[in-house]
């Protein structure tokens, strides 16, 4: 096994070159990007590293056919070695590095002096806090999670960001203008960083590119024109308790938990669904906490923005998010599936006309099914193609064989190896089916059958020249066949040119030897 036992985890990141590496990576979920993924870090290692609180242990790609790829740990014959205890394993678990790197990217843009800084493992989960500091002094701090409460009546608004699902006090919302939010979406096996600042009119995302950054804090182009009313506006109903977590009900603790987990999952329809549950507790007369309304506010809000995104159907009827330049990667992908599919089609093709030409029947089958395997190219064939393909059909069905594998009986080329597939004496011959498993063959190869055949027509050569020899000596009955075989070994050869005293090229004497002899003798 190439992972330890008992690990049935599907870990998507990993860190490149060694445990204590801040380069993270990013598995594809396909076996067909994996392939190139392979071919790009070709040479280099995979770590479980420490700051994705992980073990520090060599991982391993796997590769899979019926579900998604993911990283896997090596094997590890250390049976004292503890178990990794790494919790975040999906493709946000290393967000916090991705965040580093937009950072320190936005410092060498701008040409500022300072550094970056993501908080170690300990207390709390690596990476709760990422820190951009400017000279001396502390410009940015963003909260990956809920780990560590940012400090919103200490430190300026703009000295703080937030992750996109981290949810804020309504109560903050409602006295500050602005906050700024950090998100991360997949891009191919990268994950790109935008920025963004939650403002009364909703929330505008921006690449790194187009933001700054002083000792004020993040500045980003929603700051040129904010809105005169706070992010959220202040209710005319009497002031709700907050209620403490030993209030909240079970069905509503729940039911937050669920919709946290299917944002976080991005998966549209449960959101939906979890939305319309919130509705229906908040129309109890019962009162309800102000974290569920929060909770329901916020998911709708996310709603909207995902809107704007391309979605697609996922597995079992789920609506799944899918960024613009993943669309259009897959699209491309798709176009280029379809071009080699049409591609290979066409040799199938050719070699089929060859094989239907030579009888090679048991080729001709395995063809056939190869061309059934291929993906849809959404390129119609001509008539000629669609009756090569009818004709090959009807010729092989059945147990057809081909001229020479009716002239051989089995019990003659069974006993024999085949220089061409390699079956050992006993065993049937195979044919290479493209994209499958070897396909059984009715008849053994023309290899292996053709060395009988060559036998058997030396042997009745053989016999033919023998019964010639026979009947010219016995044709002479002048001389004893001892004597004219004596006067043949005295004359020259007129059919092979050989010289008188050496025998002819072949089994037995010439015809037109022997009688030059008989004359001679005569």
């Amino acid at each position: 096994m190439d992972f330890v036992l008992g690990d049935r985890r599907q870990i998507q990141t990993a860190v490149l070159g060694n445990p204590d590496s801040e380069v993270p990576l990013l598995l594809p979920l396909e076996a067909i990007e994996l392939d190139s993924f392979r071919r790009q870090y070709r040479g280099q290692s995979f770590w479980c590293g420490s700051w994705l609180g992980g073990c520090g242990r060599q991982l391993t790609t796997k590769l899979y056919l019926d579900r998604v790829c993911h990283f896997a740990h090596h094997a590890n014959t250390d049976t004292g070695h503890d178990p990794c205890t790494r919790r975040a394993r999906d493709v946000t678990s290393a967000d916090h590095l991705y965040v580093k790197a937009a950072a320190e990217g936005l410092l060498r843009t701008r040409q500022l002096t300072g550094r970056v800084v993501c908080s170690p493992p300990g207390r709390v989960p690596a990476g709760s806090l990422v820190q951009l500091h400017l000279g001396d002094s502390l410009a940015l701090t963003i909260h990956m999670n809920t780990a560590v409460a940012p400090d919103w009546q200490g430190l300026p608004t703009g000295r703080i960001a937030v992750e996109a699902d981290v949810e804020v006090d309504r109560q903050v919302l409602q006295r500050l203008p602005y906050v700024h939010r950090i998100r991360c979406e997949s891009s191919g096996t990268r994950r790109s960083v935008l920025i963004g600042t939650q403002t009364a009119r909703g929330t505008q995302w921006f690449s790194p590119d187009q933001c700054t950054v002083n000792p004020a804090g993040l500045v980003t182009p929603a700051l040129k024109d904010l809105p005169d009313r706070p992010v959220a506006r202040t209710t005319a109903r009497p002031a709700e308790t907050v209620a403490q977590p030993g209030q909240m009900n079970e069905e509503v603790r729940r039911l937050l938990i669920r919709l946290a987990t299917a944002r976080r999952s991005q998966d549209i329809t449960l959101t939906r669904q979890l939305i319309k549950e919130c509705d229906g507790l908040l129309q109890r007369k019962a009162p309800q906490p102000p974290a569920l309304r929060q909770a329901r506010d916020a998911a709708m809000e996310w709603l909207m923005e995902r809107s704007r995104e391309v979605m697609k159907q996922g597995r079992k009827g789920k609506l799944m998010i899918v960024s613009p330049n993943t669309a259009q990667r897959e699209h491309e992908q798709r176009q280029r599936q379809a071009a080699q599919a049409a591609a290979q089609r066409r040799e199938y093709l050719q070699e089929l006309k060859l094989a239907l030409s030579q009888e090679r029947f048991g080729d001709v089958r395995g063809l056939l099914l190869a061309i059934q395997r291929l993906p849809d190219s959404n390129v119609l064939l001509s008539r000629a193609d669609i009756d090569l393909l009818n004709g090959a059909r009807a010729r092989v069905k059945g147990t057809k064989r081909g001229k020479l594998q009716a002239q051989v009986a089995r019990k003659r080329w069974l006993p024999r190896p085949c220089p061409l597939c390699r079956a050992r004496p006993g065993t049937d011959c195979f044919d290479d089916v493209p994209g499958g498993k070897p396909l059984r063959r009715f008849g053994g190869h023309d290899e292996r059958l053709l060395p009988i055949t060559q036998s058997r027509e030396k042997a009745l050569s053989e016999r033919k020249r023998a019964r010639l020899d026979g009947k010219t000596v016995r044709r002479h009955d002048g001389a004893s066949a001892e004597e004219l075989a004596l006067q043949v070994l005295c004359e020259p050869c007129p059919t092979c040119r050989v010289p008188a005293g050496r025998p002819c090229k072949g089994p037995g004497s010439h015809p037109a030897r022997v009688r030059r002899a008989a004359r001679e003798q005569a």
